[in-house]
């Protein structure tokens, strides 16, 4: 076999891999599936907290930090005070004492508003405005629990997880959205 047959043979073998039915590292498996789903379950009843419910409303009433771009969101570091406003909120720490229960899956809580913008969080997300990320589009448009198809790193924390997000709704009407990272390690 010369050379270029060789590695047209490699080619191949390497395009069949990925379609073996193997677990590749960002899969979410079996195993982790029923542990990702009562976090789903959870996060239903989190969204549905009223101090959430409220931290919400009065985020919408009040719109985005004016000028707050995800540009400049990206300028900020963990200890500015506009940051710091976020984790001490009291749905920001409401959020921490959620997260801390299961520190181990739980790496990280965002609660989102009906523009996208930051509400609270328990550590600082890579963006500010999240329209655009099926985390927030899929939850906030469908009103329904989102699961993200894979685990990877993590934009902000850069650990390997899977984000799901449930919609934050005053009755019917969905006004934003609570997302919640999980390690994958651990499910």
């Amino acid at each position: 076999m010369n050379r270029r047959n060789s590695f047209k043979l490699l080619f191949a073998w390497l395009m069949v891999i990925p379609f073996t039915g193997s677990v590749l590292a960002g899969d979410v498996t079996s195993k982790m599936q029923p542990k990702i789903d009562a976090f789903k379950k959870q996060i239903v009843g989190w969204a549905a907290d009223p101090l959430i419910v409220k931290a919400v409303k009065d985020a919408n009433a009040k719109g985005p930090i004016p000028m707050m771009g995800n540009a400049k969101w990206r300028e900020l570091k963990e200890v500015d005070p506009i940051v710091k406003a976020f984790v001490d909120h009291p749905a920001g720490q409401l959020m921490t004492k959620w997260m801390n229960i299961d520190a181990k899956v739980i790496n990280k809580i965002v609660l989102t508003g009906d523009k996208s913008h930051r509400v609270a969080f328990t550590s600082m997300p890579a963006i500010y405005i999240g329209k655009g990320k099926p985390n927030f589009d899929s939850s906030f448009k469908d009103g329904k629990v989102w699961q993200q198809g894979e685990s990877k790193p993590d934009p902000s924390t850069n650990i390997e997880s899977v984000q799901i997000s449930a919609p934050v709704k005053d009755g019917d009407k969905v006004i934003g959205v609570l997302l919640v990272a999980l390690t994958a390690s651990n499910l």
